[in-house]
């Protein structure tokens, strides 16, 4: 990438030094053949790397695999994830202890797996009464089988 950068400011280069001395150069005979060594030399400019060999115009992509990771990134954002999990499912449950007027606490249980999804163990709530039902509308706000315990 380096060869390439240098061959591009090497013709740009060129280019500007070739026009200035063509626009200073009098009007007549001498700009139009002024015009034609500009031309040679901006034609030498282009083709010099080619011909030296010893520069080589590999140009290399980067690989579209997997970017680069930044140490412990992938750690944060799968924490920062069950975070937001457990944030979810818990306002779900509260919404629903909420409208039917019940007090309970929300337990949940979960892990991040090693490729990095997030996996609920367990979710319970545990209420002092008004459970007849719970289990059910529980299981609909949150998707989940959702244990219920009264105590």
């Amino acid at each position: 990438m380096e060869t390439l950068r240098n061959w591009a400011l090497t013709v740009v280069l060129s280019a500007l030094a070739g026009g200035i001395v063509w626009l200073l150069a009098p009007k007549g005979s001498v700009q139009k053949s002024l015009r034609m060594v500009v031309a040679v030399f901006l034609l030498s400019a282009f083709i010099t790397p080619l011909l030296r060999g010893g520069g080589s115009f590999a140009w290399e992509l980067p690989d579209e695999g997997r970017p680069p990771t930044i140490a412990g990134f992938d750690d944060v954002v799968s924490r920062q994830l069950q975070t937001a999990v457990e944030e979810e499912i818990t306002g779900r449950c509260e919404g629903v202890l909420r409208a039917r007027g019940i007090a309970g606490q929300i337990l949940l249980q979960t892990d991040i797996l090693g490729d990095g999804s997030i996996n609920i163990a367990s979710a319970k709530v545990i209420v002092g009464s008004g459970a007849a039902g719970l289990r059910e509308e529980l299981g609909a706000a949150t998707g989940l089988d959702v244990e219920v315990i009264v105590e």
